[in-house]
């Protein structure tokens, strides 16, 4: 069976220090690229992308066993070199084998057919999709969500154009695209579930949630995102942001797993129902009155914690930009737990939305259009 294969260059950029950071960021995501003479080798799902920096030029190479997975696989390495070379994502051009495809083929359309609040700041929507088979996964759980402007009820989902790269609809039609945890699934029955945290200053998918009923539809891309790795002793700790990761995490633990649970949210009324290993220690920490991300509530109890110096141990961290730096640092400095051994993912960042903090607080002159035209 033929491979597919695809490759791009960037010239004009610090290609060695465009190259560190990405490779950095994906080794925070437990993507860990191996170094091969002057190169880079990186396994993503069935495919392999090979990076390359000399002088001002970057290169990256797909080696993929299916059209699907060297599409998946080029995505992704599409993204994070716009990202850390701080290109537009349309100059990045791409040569050999094309897509066949007229849509993304991770993409499906999703239906509304109920909701229903879990707590007074999260409500749960139950959609129906055909062929979800794909997102039935424990390892990559999250998932993009593609959102309609308010009041579009006929919306244009994205094609891909001439050169096998999504296009996506413009103006009234544009949709918001964020990423949320899949907390249920069963692809044979043909549903999901998704829990969306409801709060005061509204993103577009709270705002999407909050007036969302059975028949809306909804695009989805994915599914991607690392999850825990089951250890004998676990960590995990998140805000409200992170409860649906963290309640899908602990019900599919091994029952004799030991460990703590610390969960933020606004108070009493927030918490919910979980199942969790007979062996691990759950805590809900209330804010009350204090807005999330001001307080260091969980930053604090996670510093505080108490983790064996044991062989077999993970630490599992969702929350706000500055808690996660802090506590991934703690966790590598003072607690000796490297790489393999924590994930410390920032869900958000206070004051930004989703896209300017994946730009590392850049406002690009098309998010500042964007912004504007949805004043």
């Amino acid at each position: 069976m033929r491979n597919f294969e695809t490759h791009t260059v960037v010239n004009g950029i610090e290609a060695e220090s465009v190259l560190d950071a990405l490779l950095g960021h994906l080794a925070e995501h437990e993507f860990v690229a191996l170094r091969v003479d002057d190169a880079w080798i990186l396994d993503y799902e069935s495919a392999q992308i090979k990076f390359a920096a000399k002088g001002d030029t970057l290169t990256a190479r797909i080696t993929a066993p299916t059209s699907e997975s060297l599409f998946d696989a080029r995505m992704m390495a599409h993204h994070h070199i716009a990202e850390f070379a701080n290109r537009e994502q349309e100059v990045i051009a791409w040569e050999g084998d094309q897509p066949v495809f007229t849509r993304p083929p991770a993409f499906r359309v999703l239906t509304v057919t109920a909701t229903y609040d879990v707590s007074p700041h999260m409500r749960r929507i139950r959609f129906h999709g055909d062929d979800l088979g794909r997102y039935e996964r424990q390892e990559d759980f999250h998932c993009k969500l593609l959102l309609p402007r308010p009041g579009n009820q006929a919306p244009e989902w994205p094609t891909l154009g001439p050169d096998g790269m999504p296009r996506f609809p413009t103006g009234e039609k544009r949709l918001d695209m964020r990423t949320y945890t899949i907390r249920r699934i069963d692809s044979k029955a043909g549903w999901m579930e998704i829990d969306f945290v409801l709060h005061d200053d509204a993103g577009p998918g709270a705002d999407w949630a909050a007036q969302a009923c059975p028949g809306q539809q909804i695009g989805v891309t994915g599914p991607g995102g690392r999850t825990a790795r089951p250890s004998a002793w676990m960590l995990l700790a998140a805000d409200e942001t992170g409860l649906p990761a963290i309640a899908r995490i602990a019900e599919n633990l091994p029952h004799e797993t030991r460990g703590e649970i610390l969960i933020e949210v606004q108070g009493p009324a927030d918490e919910i129902s979980l199942t969790v290993p007979g062996g691990m220690q759950l805590r809900w920490l209330h804010r009350n009155d204090q807005a999330p991300g001001t307080s260091t509530l969980l930053r604090d109890a996670i510093l505080a914690s108490a983790i064996p110096d044991v062989e077999d141990r993970f630490a599992w961290v969702a929350a706000e930009f500055s808690t996660a730096q802090t506590v991934r640092k703690w966790l590598r400095d003072t607690v000796g737990m490297i790489g393999k051994d924590q994930l410390v993912v920032a869900y958000w960042r206070l004051g930004m939305d989703e896209m300017t903090m994946k730009r590392g607080g850049r406002r690009t002159e098309e998010g500042e259009a964007a912004e504007k035209a949805a004043e």
